[in-house]
């Protein structure tokens, strides 16, 4: 159940969001050489909480790579935080409903986003801020979401890995399943975190650098991999559950072949 989760917390994390914004709105200024660092941050915090990936992108590091084919037409692009989004093409023909799920998950992550920043320290062309982030709490989302997927297991034939990955591939189509338990969370149950975020000045511009703690925090703690009491417990039941399916049907296998030897060559 270990590999499962990695590999449900692997497909699934998409990159898998107000400083109550006091003085000058940052995302109100036309050139961002004219922003301060704090600006910055502010600007990043605006960015996304409206879900503007353009001007995010802009004032981050959040664009990894490009990948090309071999006759030079790019087909990938890689982004540190909603990189399903970002996709070229990703928004028409085949992978347009790809891309409203995620779109429409993403908001959800990010418009209940509020933060103040605390403390800004400037060292030449790098800084370091200090903000603390709220949002809504999302630290239970996907155990709420395994505990669905392992409950459907639990009442499939088999060993239920069939039910699983059929869950999984039909995401998108499923309106009572992630999404739904996103669109479910307690808007009074938030988490704030403190982070110390990283900017540097580039072509004259200050941009900020995305690690995980800062991804995690304006995500709601969705990374943490850390469940709420309740939803620890009903996983390890479910878990223990599984495996005892798990032997069950071993041992039903192991009959199974057992009668077919017999009837195949006789006692």
């Amino acid at each position: 159940m270990k590999r499962m989760k990695a590999g449900i917390f692997g497909m699934m994390i998409l990159a898998s969001l107000s400083l109550s914004a006091c003085g000058a709105h940052a995302a109100d200024k036309a050139d961002r050489a004219l922003l301060t660092a704090q600006e910055t941050a502010d600007y990043t915090m605006e960015s996304l909480k409206t879900l503007d990936l353009e001007q995010f992108n802009g004032c981050t590091d959040n664009y990894v790579e490009t990948y090309y084919n071999w006759i030079g037409v790019p087909v990938e692009k890689e982004y540190r935080v909603f990189n399903e989004l970002l996709q070229p093409g990703i928004k028409t023909g085949k992978w347009k409903k790809k891309y409203e799920f995620n779109h429409k998950f993403a908001k959800k992550m990010t418009e209940n986003l509020t933060w103040e920043i605390e403390d800004v320290k400037e060292d030449g062309d790098s800084a370091e801020i200090t903000m603390e982030i709220t949002n809504l709490n999302m630290a239970d989302v996907m155990g709420k979401y395994e505990i669905q997927l392992i409950e459907n297991m639990l009442g499939s034939t088999g060993t239920g890995l069939g039910q699983m990955i059929k869950d999984i591939s039909n995401i998108m189509d499923d309106e009572d399943g992630l999404l739904a338990i996103v669109e479910a969370c307690d808007k009074d149950d938030t988490c704030t975190l403190e982070v110390t975020v990283s900017a540097y000045r580039e072509n004259g511009k200050w941009k900020i650098h995305l690690d995980d703690e800062f991804i995690n925090a304006f995500m709601g703690n969705f990374n943490s991999m850390a469940y709420s009491e309740d939803v620890q417990k009903k996983l390890d039941e479910l878990e223990k559950q599984h495996e005892e399916k798990m032997e069950e049907w071993a041992e039903e296998f192991a009959d199974d072949v057992e009668r077919r030897a017999e009837g195949w060559f006789g006692d």
